[in-house]
C-alpha cells in the first residue's frame, strides 16, 4: 500500500492535522469541555427566557434601570421614583431650600449605586430602545438586554465555583458543584428579576477567590513576595466595599473578612487588616459622605429598613411618609425591633437555611461541619463562610421590609442566597466524601451514583421548564399601558402613582409615591408641590376589601372604592377641595387615573 505524501505546512498555516493536534494533546480537551458547557448554558437559558421570563415585577429592579438610564444620559444620580421620605429628608437637612427640591431633579438616597452604575455603562455600549411596541406586545427591549447580561454574569460565576471547587477539592467535586449550580432554580429567577443579586454575587465569589489565594501564601514558607499578599487584602477589601456600594446591608461581610484575617494569618497580619480595613473605607466613605451632604444620613431612606415591618410601620408606611418621626417613630420601642428580630429569624431557621439556593445540599453542609478537613485552607475556610452565613442572617432579619413580604424569595433583601454557593461546594464536598468510604464492583457504578446525585438536584428545574407556560402577572408585561398613561405627563410636570417605579421605567416621567394618608384631608399633597395626576392600579384597587379598605376610612384604597361603584367620578366621590377633578373612565374600575385637566379625548359616561 502506498503512503500518500504529507506537503509540510508552511509557517503560518492551518491545516487539519495541526487541528486535530491541538484538539487532542494541547488545550483541546478544555476548549472541547467549555464550548460544550456554554452551549448547554446558552440552550438552557432560551428554554428558560421563553417558558419564565415576562420582564421585571419587581419595584428595585425598575429603580435601579431608570437610574441606570440617568447615570448614563449624564444626568447625576437623581430619580423619577420619588418617595415623600426622600423630600421629608432633603427639606430637613436644607430647610432653607425646602421649597426648592423639587424644582430640581431629586437625588436617590435609598437605592445603593453599583448596580445602577453597571446598568449605566451597559447602556452606553449596548443599544437600548425605550419605545414600548404599542402595536404588537413584546418583550421591553431594554429588560430583555439587562437580563441577558445577567446570564452573561451568572455563567462567569458557574466557571467561579467550578475554579473554587476544583482548588479545594477535585475534578469531580468541581464539575458536579457546578452543575447543581448551574440548575439552581433561584439564580436563574434572580437573573431574570433585574435585581442586583447577580451582579453581587459574582463580586462577593470574587472575594471568597481573593481571601482562598491569601490563605493559601500565608502557609507557604517563606512567604512568598509579601507586595502581592498586601495587595490582595487591598483588593478583599475593596470588593467588600464595592458589594456594599451595590447593596447597603453587605458591607458588614467586613467584618468575617477582617476577622478571618485577624485570626487565621501570623504574618504581615497587621498590615494586611489595616489595608483591607482602609482599602473598604475608601469605597465606600465617599459615597456616605455624599449622602451626609445631602441628608444628613449616611445611607438615606435604606438606614430605616431596621423600622419597617414593626408595629407603627407595616408594610411601606415609612417610605411613604414625609416624617417618619411624625408618622409613628416616636411610638417605636426597643421591644418592637426585638419582636421583628425574632420573628424574622425564626422563619430564616425554618424556611430559608434548609432550602438555601433552591436545593437540599444545605443538609450536606451541615454535616460537613462534622468533618475535620485534611486540608486547612478548607478548615478556615469554613469557618468564615459560618461568621458570614451567622452575620448575613441577623442582617436579613432586621432589613427586612415591604419588599420581602410582597416576594419572599425573589428580593433584593435576600442576603443568605449569596452565601449558598460555597455551601453547594462544602456540601458536594461532603456528598463524594461519603462515596469514597463505599464499594463498588465498578468504578462505572461510583460515576453513576455521582450522576445521580447531580440529576436529583437539577431535576427542580427541568420538571418546572416541562411544565404548562404560566400566565404573566398583572403588572410584570404592562410597559406600554404605563408607558402610554405617563405620556399625558409633561416632563416638567409630576405624577402621584401606586407604582412609581414602573412609571418611572417605562414611562420616563416623574412620579412620586402615594403619601402617606391618615387624616382624610390628604393634605400631604401640597408637600409635593404641583400633582398634575394620580394614576391608581389594581395594587390599591384589588386589595383585601375588609382588612385594607373598609376598616381604613382614609386610606387610598378607601379613597378609590368611595367612587366606583356609583361610577360617580370627579364629582361625588372626591374630597372637598380635592385638586385633580377630571376623571378617565375608560380605566375603570380596574384601574383610576385622575388629572387636574382633559389630557385625553374624553370618553361617554357609561
Amino acid at each position: 500500500m502506498t503512503q500518500r505524501n504529507v506537503e509540510p505546512s508552511k509557517p503560518g498555516q492551518v491545516t487539519i492535522q495541526g487541528l486535530i493536534w491541538a484538539l487532542e494533546e494541547s488545550n483541546g480537551p478544555r476548549i472541547l469541555r467549555l464550548a460544550g458547557s456554554l452551549l448547554g448554558f446558552v440552550l438552557l437559558a432560551a428554554w428558560f427566557n421563553f417558558h419564565s421570563n415576562y420582564g421585571f415585577s419587581n419595584p428595585e429592579a425598575m429603580e435601579s434601570a431608570q437610574l441606570g438610564r440617568h447615570l448614563a444620559a449624564w444626568a447625576g444620580y437623581t430619580t423619577y421614583s420619588i418617595r415623600p421620605s426622600v423630600i421629608g429628608l432633603l427639606q430637613r437637612a436644607h430647610p432653607e431650600h425646602a421649597q426648592d427640591v423639587l424644582r430640581h431633579p431629586v437625588p436617590d438616597l435609598s437605592i445603593a449605586p453599583g448596580y445602577p452604575f453597571v446598568l449605566a455603562c451597559l447602556m452606553k455600549v449596548l443599544p437600548f430602545d425605550f419605545a414600548a411596541n404599542l402595536v404588537r406586545p413584546r418583550p421591553y427591549q431594554p429588560e430583555s438586554v439587562i437580563i441577558g447580561f445577567n446570564y452573561v454574569v451568572f455563567f462567569a460565576e458557574i466557571l467561579l465555583v467550578f475554579r473554587l471547587a476544583r482548588r479545594w477539592f477535585d475534578f469531580e467535586v468541581a464539575w458536579v458543584a457546578a452543575i447543581i449550580f448551574a440548575g439552581s432554580e433561584t439564580y436563574w429567577e434572580f437573573s431574570a428579576s433585574g435585581l442586583s443579586t447577580i451582579w453581587l454575587l459574582l463580586i462577593f465569589l470574587c472575594l471568597v477567590w481573593c481571601l482562598a489565594a491569601l490563605e493559601e501564601r500565608e502557609r507557604r514558607d517563606p512567604l512568598p513576595r509579601p507586595g502581592l499578599s498586601v495587595a490582595l487584602a487591598v483588593a478583599a477589601g475593596g470588593l467588600a466595599g464595592i458589594g456594599g456600594l451595590t447593596r447597603y446591608s453587605f458591607a458588614w461581610i467586613v467584618i468575617p473578612v477582617l476577622l478571618f484575617i485577624v485570626v487565621f494569618f501570623k504574618r504581615l497580619r497587621l498590615k494586611m487588616f489595616a489595608m483591607a480595613a482602609v482599602a473598604f473605607l475608601l469605597v465606600l466613605g465617599p459615597w456616605v459622605a455624599r449622602n451626609l451632604a445631602l441628608s444628613r444620613t449616611p445611607f438615606g431612606t435604606a438606614g430605616y429598613a431596621v423600622l419597617e415591618n414593626t408595629r407603627p410601620f407595616e408594610e411601606d408606611r415609612v417610605e411613604r411618609a414625609f416624617d417618619p418621626f411624625a408618622a409613628g417613630l416616636s411610638h417605636l420601642t426597643p421591644r418592637d425591633v426585638v419582636n421583628k428580630f425574632l420573628t424574622n429569624e425564626g422563619k430564616i431557621l425554618a424556611g430559608d437555611l434548609p432550602r438555601l439556593g433552591g436545593n437540599w445540599v444545605w443538609s450536606f453542609f451541615l454535616c460537613s461541619l462534622l468533618l475535620p478537613f485534611q486540608n486547612e485552607g478548607l478548615r478556615r475556610l469554613r469557618y468564615f463562610l459560618v461568621w458570614s452565613l451567622a452575620l448575613m442572617a441577623v442582617a436579613q432579619s432586621l432589613g427586612q421590609t415591604h419588599l420581602s413580604v410582597e416576594s419572599p424569595d425573589i428580593n433584593s433583601e435576600n442576603l443568605l442566597v449569596l452565601m449558598a454557593p460555597l455551601v453547594l461546594i462544602f456540601g458536594t464536598g461532603f456528598f463524594f466524601t461519603l462515596l469514597d468510604q463505599m464499594v463498588f464492583p465498578d468504578p462505572r457504578l461510583r460515576a453513576s451514583v455521582a450522576a445521580l446525585f447531580a440529576a436529583v438536584m437539577f431535576a427542580p428545574l427541568l420538571l418546572d421548564l416541562s411544565g404548562p407556560r404560566e400566565p404573566a402577572a398583572p403588572f410584570a408585561s404592562s410597559p406600554v399601558r404605563v408607558q402610554k398613561t405617563a405620556m399625558m405627563i409633561n416632563p416638567d410636570e409630576l405624577m402621584m402613582s401606586d407604582i412609581p417605579w414602573a412609571v418611572a421605567w417605562y414611562g420616563d416621567r416623574r412620579c412620586a409615591w402615594l403619601a402617606l394618608n391618615d387624616k382624610g384631608a390628604f393634605a400631604d399633597l401640597d408637600k409635593l408641590g404641583p400633582v398634575n395626576a394620580i394614576y391608581l392600579t389594581q395594587l390599591t384597587t384589588d386589595r383585601p376589601f375588609l382588612t385594607q379598605i373598609l376598616d381604613r376610612q382614609y386610606s387610598w384604597g378607601r379613597f378609590a372604592f368611595d367612587g366606583m361603584p356609583r361610577q360617580e367620578w370627579p364629582t361625588a366621590a372626591l374630597p372637598d377641595g380635592f385638586p385633580l377633578t377630571q376623571a378617565l373612565l375608560d380605566y375603570m374600575p380596574a384601574q383610576i387615573f385622575l388629572s387636574d385637566k382633559v389630557r385625553w379625548n374624553a370618553s361617554p359616561k357609561k
